[in-house]
């Protein structure tokens, strides 16, 4: 089970090792837990919002952290909800809140990718071979007056840079999982769970000698002595 004193003594190596915060995205969360969050307050946007989180993912913010470090940039806090944005902020702000909101009750409607859809994706060819059985597409709505969101029933966790995102399912038989999307309705399915999301991300930094390792790498794509 995570615990906080266990994800942060594994947070720290990773913060020594790389000290001068070089992995990519690691400058923005610094290898560092934000403070939970407050049970009542997660009760309070599933109330309002007609939702529930699954319960792992509910544990590691109310217990752990409120997101900080993890994959890529990140885990976006959920602290943030009531003011979740990249909208831009203007008189049409909180319309476009409320109905992303509304769509987080929404069923995540997903179709597995066929073979010849992969190049109207973002996702590899490559990747796709591999194991085609973790690729997805958005199930459009019939009615084009429909207004729907290829995210519909996710929540998004953090972001990958560029275009892609990692969200945790809310709704259908998905629910619980984690997806990366290419925001165009694509989706690859990334864990189980979140708890296998996130362990899998610590595993990575637990593991010091691969750790180095890939951080090497990622400078040597700037060393151009």
């Amino acid at each position: 089970m995570l615990t906080r004193e266990k994800v942060e003594k594994i947070l720290d190596k990773a913060r020594e090792i790389d000290s001068k915060l070089e992995m990519f995205g690691a400058e923005k969360h610094r290898y560092k837990l934000n403070p939970p969050v407050p049970e009542a307050f997660v009760r309070d946007v599933e109330k309002k919002c007609g939702f529930t989180l699954p319960n792992d993912y509910r544990r590691f913010i109310t217990q752990v952290g409120d997101g900080g470090a993890g994959p890529d940039y990140g885990i976006d806090p959920f602290r943030g909800f009531w003011k979740y944005g990249y909208f831009q902020e203007d008189r049409f702000a909180e319309q476009r809140r409320k109905e992303w909101r509304r769509s987080l009750t929404l069923p995540f409607s997903v179709r597995p990718m066929e073979p010849d859809e992969i190049g109207e994706y973002a996702f590899s060819k490559e990747a796709y071979q591999r194991q085609p059985e973790k690729f997805f597409v958005w199930v459009e709505p019939e009615k084009e007056s429909d207004d729907r969101w290829c995210t519909d029933g996710s929540y998004e966790l953090g972001t990958c840079g560029c275009q892609w995102d990692h969200i945790l399912v809310l709704n259908g038989e998905h629910r619980g999982r984690v997806f990366t999307t290419d925001n165009e309705g694509g989706f690859a399915l990334d864990a189980y769970s979140f708890n296998e999301f996130y362990t899998r991300y610590l595993e990575g930094l637990a593991d010091t000698k691969a750790f180095r390792e890939r951080l090497e790498q990622w400078r040597g794509r700037f060393d151009h002595r």
